[in-house]
């Protein structure tokens, strides 16, 4: 019995880890978006982290609820869990997307009509689907991989798992080629585009979820060096002498999965486990709510009204997340009950 609650709280731990990696990836998101001069060029292809959250979704939702969806749980009530999640952030991005522009030069009917279908999360025919908070775009996306993965990627084996994966990446690499770049999916032209870096990194994720549940991998790399990796492959990114293209394809593709299964296979210290799980809880509404936050700032102008607004977007996340998720015990006793379950 006491050997059982050692290996959960073990993989329990690992699961935490990649709950830092998420936060961290929202802090590059945010860097992205800030263009801080040094620390925004750090960041040029920040938006490729989007492609880790995906991994990171698949990943998560698999080891937690496959099981469950095998005996029964259903697409519905799933789906309806997920929007009783996203909501509240959505509402909260939306929001203050609306209120960002208020005062400047557009028609006040057309803001309140796009306040209104955003909140509903009906993306828009132009080229920015969601305008009040455009990372909104990637959360519609994932919600639509959610269903997918509950009404029927949970029946799939791995290999036809793999397999969708591949034709995604395929048809990936050929998205990024034409276009030049990887940072697609925003518009509505785009979208195609977006659902196969849906189709590649989460479904890959729930790949991963089922060969770590079998192997339960030994750590690869000290735990700080695994949490830090992929942000750090982003910043070095631009520095390869590749089209940009060609060096986002190669990180979804190539990069982002093996640093994402050394992080899965990573066991931080106890005492890294609170700093980690605090990382976790405001990676969500700080993707949320940054963007709208960072337009805000704009009105003061110039590098320092960015970093207010760096500032002020990581308080208002905290403050959400203390509002919507309780106390980081919480967070403790739910990566429990993942790692149980797995």
């Amino acid at each position: 019995m006491r050997q059982a609650a050692t290996d959960t709280h073990y993989h329990s731990r690992r699961l935490v880890l990649l709950d830092g990696l998420r936060g961290l990836a929202a802090v590059g998101v945010i860097l992205f978006h800030a263009d801080l001069g040094g620390l925004g060029l750090a960041f040029p292809r920040g938006y490729l982290l989007v492609d880790l959250f995906f991994l990171l979704s698949g990943f998560v939702l698999a080891l937690a609820l496959e099981q469950r969806f095998a005996a029964g749980l259903g697409a519905g009530p799933f789906v309806r869990q997920r929007l009783r999640r996203f909501f509240p952030m959505v509402a909260a991005g939306t929001v203050l997307g609306f209120a960002a522009i208020l005062g400047r030069d557009y028609p006040v009917l057309a803001c309140v009509l796009t306040l209104v279908v955003s909140l509903a999360m009906i993306p828009l025919p132009m080229a920015t689907m969601f305008p009040l908070n455009p990372p909104q775009w990637s959360l519609m996306v994932e919600l639509i991989a959610n269903a997918v993965h509950a009404r029927w990627l949970h029946r799939v084996s791995t290999a036809g798992l793999a397999a969708l994966a591949g034709a995604c990446a395929i048809g990936l690499a050929a998205a990024f080629a034409w276009e030049g770049s990887g940072d697609l999916g925003s518009g509505i032209l785009q979208l195609p585009a977006g659902l196969l870096r849906a189709g590649w990194s989460y479904v890959l994720g729930i790949v991963l979820a089922r060969v770590w549940k079998v192997r339960r991998p030994v750590p690869l790399a000290d735990w700080r060096i695994a949490l830090a990796a992929p942000v750090v492959a982003i910043a070095v990114l631009p520095l390869a002498p590749v089209p940009t293209w060609l060096g986002d394809a190669f990180v979804i593709l190539a990069v982002f999965p093996a640093l994402f299964w050394v992080a899965a296979s990573a066991t931080p210290s106890q005492a890294g486990e609170r700093p980690l799980a605090a990382l976790g809880s405001i990676s969500f509404p700080l993707y949320a709510v940054h963007f709208p936050i960072l337009n805000a700032a704009d009105q003061l102008g110039g590098a320092t009204g960015r970093l207010a607004g760096v500032a002020m977007a990581i308080l208002i996340a905290a403050a959400l997340a203390a509002a919507t998720s309780g106390r980081l015990s919480a967070v403790f006793n739910n990566r429990r009950r993942v790692a149980e379950g797995a």
